[in-house]
Formats: C-alpha cells, sequence, structure tokens
C-alpha cells in the first residue's frame, strides 16, 4: 500500500515502558485505547542546528547537535468516562505525572509506531457555538520512534550521524 488517509488511525497508551525500547517490548505492553482522537499533529526526530562561525571565512557552518523527539498535541473530544483519556490527565498531575509512559499510534494499513514520553498537559477546550467540547492533551517524546510493521519487521526511525555531521 502506498499512501492512505487517516481514518482509522487509533492512538492507546500504556503507563510505563517497555524492558526493552524494540518492537518486541513496546508490544509487550498492556495499551488502553484513548476515545475520540480528531488530531494527531506530525512527530518525530529533528536535529538542533549547532553553528560554527570561523573569523577567517566568514561562512557559518552548520552541525547536527542533540536530538529531540519532539512532541504532539492531541486533539480530542472531551470524554470523562474514557479510561484512555483518564490516564492522560493522571499522567499530568496525578498518580502517574512522574512516570514515563508508552504510547501506540496504529494505522490503516497494519503499521504501529511506539514511543515513550510524559504528558505535560491536559487541558479542556469548551470552544464556541455549534463545537464538540474538546481536550488537548500534549506529550513530549523521550524515544526513538519504532515502527513494527503488518509482517512484523521492525524498524527504528532516527538520524544516524557519521564523525563529520552527515546523515547516513
Amino acid at each position: 500500500m502506498g499512501v492512505l488517509t487517516s481514518t482509522g488511525t487509533v492512538f492507546s497508551v500504556a503507563v510505563g515502558e517497555p524492558l526493552v525500547l524494540d518492537g518486541a517490548g513496546f508490544l509487550a505492553l498492556d495499551y488502553t485505547e484513548v476515545a475520540e482522537v480528531t488530531d494527531i499533529p506530525e512527530y518525530g526526530p529533528s536535529a538542533q542546528v549547532v553553528e560554527h562561525n570561523p573569523l577567517k571565512t566568514g561562512v557559518t557552518q552548520k552541525y547536527k547537535g542533540f536530538i529531540n523527539y519532539g512532541q504532539t498535541a492531541l486533539q480530542l473530544g472531551r470524554d470523562i468516562l474514557d479510561a484512555g483519556q483518564a490516564i492522560l490527565a493522571a499522567a499530568v498531575d496525578g498518580a502517574t505525572k512522574n512516570t514515563e509512559h508508552s504510547f501506540r499510534i496504529d494505522y490503516q494499513d497494519g503499521t504501529s509506531d511506539f514511543f515513550t514520553g510524559k504528558v505535560f498537559s491536559s487541558t479542556t477546550n469548551p470552544s464556541s457555538a455549534n463545537s464538540i467540547v474538546g481536550r488537548t492533551a500534549v506529550v513530549e517524546i523521550n524515544s526513538p520512534i519504532v515502527r513494527v510493521t503488518g509482517n512484523e519487521t521492525i524498524e527504528v526511525i532516527w538520524l544516524s550521524v557519521t564523525a563529520n555531521g552527515g546523515e547516513e
């Protein structure tokens, strides 16, 4: 399958992290689906830019610094009875606020992305007339994104940097 729509995408959460950050480790966890997800913004690694400004050349040289796996601000229709949304809320200021959580995104083509992180906010958006009361949950990602395909092939999504600062 080539490109696909986001219809059918499922976002789930598990309290805790796998023993090993690989597909088998993530698949061993017990996930709870988060209901009423309306938007999962982009996520994934980006490298910080390290600049070097040698006076002799007057040309800025750029190198890759630390990798930041980013954040995603989930948009939800607020459901106060949903177990997945309750886990996200408790991860901000409840019993699991200092616990690393694992997240799973299942796509309609059978692939799943996994990562660990912490939930830094779970806010309510009453919005305006003719709107659904919403919730936003911000997840700060702390691990590489691990992709598991339908045929059990596992790949880790991250940048590999060579000694001279280039990508491999």
